[in-house]
């Protein structure tokens, strides 16, 4: 009676076990997730040199991302990686970037004196229209240039619809001044990045990118590129290693919760990379609610943007935004930058006087972007 009792409560828990593997299918991904976050979050605890910027451990000799687990992806930094039966082209671009045998990238940080900032709204130039009904929609900025994905969140969801991770690949761009002779008396800027939030929630943003600087006062020249991230307002841009123009950036920002973010910095051509771990520092946190891609020219010169360095033209392909799993536990649903839905922005930058478009984007297809700059950014006579 005892034996039979015991191959009962055998196929039992047998029975529950199977109930449990089927139930759970469904959430495995969610819960690997979540196991990530985590591990991201408790793996980040190599100092810098700037307080409260952490890094990560490199991994060991011969380890491979693209064998290895999520969680042992996050033990080491490497970025979230895209589902390769959801999105074969997003998990390919990360793939691809993974392949490499990078360098990780350890010399001091610097805080510099520029701010990536949230999009400030500006007015259509004349004979332009401020809000086409067409899609995308398109508005008009004095800072940024591209394309936002964007949800309709008011508050952060971290287990549903806020976004998770965006993922860029592009060139440095060339700085100059204006072509003619234009010399504008100090800094024209640009920076390349994508990031999370800064659109509809104007408290709080993530990213990360390059930096293309043309310096001319008197007979005096210089330019200036590196890789940075930033998240505002806690922070300036906060610059990492030099890089050349035309190298190929590849860059992924994502965030664990509403006031901590990682940005990975990858120069696919001097082969550098790490990933940073940045907070809100007490400051607002984010929603989730929109992300990007942009051209933008950072503030501030006199309570100004500075001036657009005049970068002619900036290759982007395989842009990709992920939000993070539904409660129904489904995989996330990419955003891409070609995305012709009424939510996606596409964002054109005017000169201080709202008198021209000094830089647009055109997408590619599905995936791609290519920016110019345009009217006074290219011939001068965008400053006062």
């Amino acid at each position: 009676m005892q034996r039979q009792n015991c191959r009962f409560l055998k196929a039992g828990l047998v029975i529950a076990a199977a109930i449990v593997f089927v139930a759970s299918t469904s959430t495995f991904m969610a819960a690997q997730s979540e196991a990530a976050k985590a591990i991201y979050d408790a793996s980040a605890t190599v100092a810098t040199n700037i307080a409260g910027i952490r890094t990560f451990n490199a991994p060991p000799a011969h380890f491979n991302p693209l064998t290895a687990s999520e969680e042992d992806n996050a033990l080491y930094g490497f970025p979230p990686r895209p589902d390769p039966q959801k999105d074969a082209a997003g998990y390919a671009k990360w793939a691809r970037a993974m392949s490499h045998p990078q360098r990780r990238w350890n010399g001091n940080l610097k805080v510099t004196d520029f701010q990536s900032q949230p999009a400030r709204a500006a007015k259509a130039p004349s004979g332009a229209s401020s809000d086409i009904s067409a899609v995308p929609t398109t508005k008009y900025f004095y800072n940024w240039s591209g394309v936002i994905n964007t949800n309709a969140l008011t508050k952060y969801n971290g287990t549903g619809g806020s976004y998770y991770y965006v993922i860029s690949d592009f060139n440095v761009p060339v700085a100059q001044q204006a072509f003619g002779g234009v010399c504008d008396g100090g800094w024209d800027l640009e920076v390349s990045w994508n990031g999370i939030d800064g659109y509809k929630n104007g408290n709080a943003l993530l990213q990360g990118g390059s930096y293309s600087g043309a310096y001319c006062s008197g007979s005096s020249r210089a330019t200036s590129y590196f890789a940075w991230f930033e998240w505002w307002p806690a922070y300036s841009i906060i610059a990492a290693y030099n890089v050349n123009p035309g190298d190929d950036m590849f860059v992924e920002t994502w965030d664990t919760s509403s006031t901590n973010g990682y940005v990975y910095l990858y120069d696919e051509t001097l082969n550098y990379a790490n990933t940073y771990n940045i907070t809100s520092n007490g400051g607002p946190g984010l929603i989730g609610n929109s992300a990007e891609y942009i051209v933008e020219r950072p503030c501030c010169r006199s309570g100004f943007n500075y001036p657009l360095a005049n970068y002619v033209q900036d290759f982007w392909t395989e842009n990709f935004a992920y939000s993070f799993y539904n409660y129904n536990h489904s995989l996330p649903t990419p955003a891409y930058s070609g995305s012709t839905s009424p939510s996606t922005v596409n964002a054109i930058m005017v000169n201080d006087q709202d008198s021209q478009s000094i830089s647009y984007s055109v997408t590619g297809g599905k995936y791609d972007l290519v920016f110019y700059d345009e009217n006074c950014a290219y011939s001068g006579g965008c400053t006062p």
